[in-house]
């Protein structure tokens, strides 16, 4: 199977502009992520993330949709930041509605984040979704699934990187949820509640279609509205959840936002881009490709003409090796390179232009002495946790080992720390002292044992035969290894502590 994404040859799969991932190394976020990604400069009047924009924990853009929390509910209405980026310097830029038709239209093709963990999921295995023979077919096809408000037959329609993300993390986090009795055990995660959906009077310009490359073309929606709807009452949270957030939200009325499509086309003055990409020999349409073109359009940048070739590693763990390597020689297309290309296409499509924008980066001058990992299977790939980690700087060589549960840091001039999962808690109570409750700190040091026992690491995937490192799943994996540190009794103490 071939894929967008790449430097022009054969294509390597598509798409992914990530969400907000943890900052402990990671591209796109130029912060660090899972793996080590390099820290880049904010420079070139380009927005934050290499000109990606900031989304929230699974890849949802924080503007335009009803912002939630850990169960979904809507927390500030629907008006956020505009793609969820700072601005370059001074006042932060006026919001703009703009933004809010993509992120309409991008919602209902993502349902990823901003904690909507069980508004959608799509029924059928997404590597057997029905792709359509062109691009305009497959925007069209978006919309009107989206007029009927099928959000099964939404996803469904999504390219098949797309839809495995969201379909694997939120079983997984449907299932912690369930367990931690914050949903209710009837909850479905194939129906969509307390969010709907719906499309009136849609219309494409078709002369306006932009064909990018042999494998991405943005259709231009021209007329139409979009309705959003959200009933927080609707959400399946279990009785004793519902009484702890009280009659504010037990009385909650639903909250509905129309988008006149064609007034904001004509404010705007250019159509807005929904991405469709080519995947095999089908076509598909991209919530990660149409949110990067709508930042393009934003920033008036243009796609780059070729993008960063795909090229993987020979297994998981060295797949994660040669990512520590390229962040400590600041090597952003290397970087770029070793992102899954089923998910990350959209990163190397634009590869070229996030070089450009990041400007160079001296290495750090730090040299990888040692990694030794472990690996095991988790939904989609591999995960590889660190076992040994020898890292030399400015002629200092730390070196941290993990042995079952405790971790040991061999530091000059400290000589050898150790810490274990089962003295977390205490220390947390001689670094808090009489300032966190009780409840508080057993809770904490029983989620970070939870963490160390399970290790740290990030989520390498398989795609045609080489292995690539996921900083999307390498989140997910982390943001699960949290929850599954959770047990039900530490919702009731959270939800008794809220109540004094």
């Amino acid at each position: 199977m071939s894929y967008p994404g790449g430097g022009g040859g054969q294509w390597q799969p598509q798409n992914n502009p990530y969400g907000q991932q943890p900052q402990q190394g990671g591209y796109p976020q130029q912060p660090q992520q899972p793996g080590g990604y390099p820290q880049q400069p904010q420079q070139g009047g380009y927005p934050q993330q290499g000109g990606y924009p900031q989304t929230g924990p699974q890849g949802f853009p924080q503007q335009g949709f009803p912002q939630t929390g850990p169960q979904g509910f809507p927390q500030q209405g629907f008006e956020q930041q505009p793609y969820g980026y700072a601005p370059m310097g001074g006042e932060p830029p006026k919001k703009k509605r703009t933004g809010l038709v993509v992120t309409a239209v991008v919602a209902v093709l993502l349902l990823l984040g901003g904690g909507v963990t069980f508004f959608a999921l799509q029924k059928s295995d997404p590597a057997a979704n029905a792709g359509q023979d062109t691009p305009e077919v497959a925007a069209k096809n978006l919309i009107e699934q989206l007029g009927s408000g099928d959000v099964v037959g939404i996803m469904a329609s999504l390219a098949p990187a797309e839809a495995a993300l969201s379909k694997d993390y939120m079983e997984s986090m449907t299932k912690e949820m369930k367990r931690l009795e914050i949903l209710k055990p009837e909850a479905d995660p194939n129906k969509l509640t307390g969010v709907e959906f719906k499309s009136e009077n849609i219309k494409f310009d078709e002369a306006a279609t932009e064909k990018i490359n042999d494998h991405l073309t943005i259709n231009k929606l021209v007329e139409g509205k979009i309705t959003i709807t959200s009933d927080a009452s609707k959400i399946p949270l279990t009785d004793k959840l519902v009484d702890a957030l009280g009659t504010e939200f037990s009385t909650t009325t639903s909250k509905s936002e129309t988008v006149d499509i064609t007034a904001e086309v004509k404010k705007r003055g250019t159509p807005i881009g929904i991405a469709s990409i080519k995947v095999g020999d089908k076509w598909y349409p991209s919530a990660f490709y149409t949110i990067a073109n709508a930042v393009l359009e934003e920033e008036k940048l243009k796609w780059p003409a070729q993008g960063i070739a795909a090229q993987g590693a020979n297994s998981a763990e060295d797949a994660a090796k040669q990512m520590v390597n390229a962040a400590l020689d600041a090597d952003l297309e290397k970087v770029i390179a070793l992102l899954p290309p089923d998910e990350a296409g959209v990163l190397q499509d634009l590869g070229p232009l996030l070089v450009k924008e990041a400007g160079k980066t001296k290495p750090t001058g730090a040299k990888l002495n040692a990694l030794e990992t472990d690996v095991k299977d988790v939904a989609g790939g591999k995960q590889v946790t660190v076992k040994k980690l020898s890292i030399t700087a400015e002629g200092e060589t730390v070196t941290i080992t993990r042995d079952g549960d405790c971790y040991s840091a061999e530091v000059p001039g400290q000589g050898n720390q150790k810490l274990c999962a089962d003295e977390i808690t205490q220390l947390v109570k001689q670094q808090g002292g009489k300032n966190i409750p009780n409840e508080a700190v057993e809770i904490i040091g029983r989620v970070a044992s939870s963490v160390m026992k399970t290790g740290v690491g990030v989520v390498s995937t398989e795609v045609d035969g080489k292995w690539y490192v996921s900083p999307v799943r390498s989140y997910y994996e982390l943001a699960l290894s949290l929850f599954r540190g959770f047990e039900p009794k530490d919702v009731d103490a959270l939800i008794a502590l809220l109540k004094k």
